[in-house]
C-alpha cells in the first residue's frame, strides 16, 4: 500500500503532544535541534515533514568512526566542539550511561542526557526533564 492510498498509515507512532511540547521548548529557549541518526537524509526529511508535521527540523550531526563502538559519543563530541553551544540536551535510547559526564568533561559544555524507553520514545515527563535541564543551564546556581 502506498502512502497516497486511503487507509495508509505510517509504522511510526508519534505523540503529537510530545512533539508540540518539544517544539515549544525549542521556540522559547532558543534551542537548536540536530539529528544524530543512522537514518538516511530522505527518511529524516520524511519524518520531519510527515509525522512531526514540519517541526524539529535541524542539521545532521556528522558521523565519526561509524560503525565502530563509541561512534555516537565521538560524533556528539566533535559536533559540540565545532558548533560551541551553551548547553546540550541529548535524547537517545542508545546513549552511553555516562554520556552526560563524558560529554561535559570532553567539551566543557553543560550536558544532560535523556534515555527514553526504546519501545515508547520520549514522553511528556521526559520533556519536563528537558525543560528542567535547560533551566539549570540558564541558571547554574539553582539546584
Amino acid at each position: 500500500m502506498h502512502q497516497d492510498e486511503p487507509g495508509w498509515r505510517s509504522w511510526m507512532c508519534v505523540d503529537a503532544d510530545v512533539i508540540d511540547a518539544i517544539d515549544a521548548l525549542v521556540d522559547r529557549s532558543e534551542v537548536d535541534v540536530a539529528w544524530l541518526t543512522t537514518w538516511p537524509h530522505d527518511q529524516v526529511a520524511w519524518l520531519i515533514q510527515e509525522p512531526l508535521r514540519g517541526k524539529l527540523a535541524g542539521p545532521y550531526v556528522p558521523w565519526q568512526n561509524w560503525p565502530k563502538q563509541g561512534w555516537r559519543m565521538q560524533s556528539m563530541i566533535s559536533y559540540v566542539r565545532e558548533t560551541k553551544p551553551s548547553g546540550i540536551i541529548w535524547a537517545d535510547d542508545r546513549a552511553p550511561e555516562d554520556a552526560a559526564r563524558r560529554l561535559t568533561g570532553m567539551t566543557e559544555v553543560p550536558s544532560s542526557v535523556m534515555r527514553p524507553d526504546r519501545f515508547v520514545g520520549l514522553t511528556l515527563e521526559d520533556v519536563d526533564g528537558i525543560a528542567a535541564a535547560l533551566d539549570r543551564f540558564d541558571h547554574p546556581g539553582r539546584a
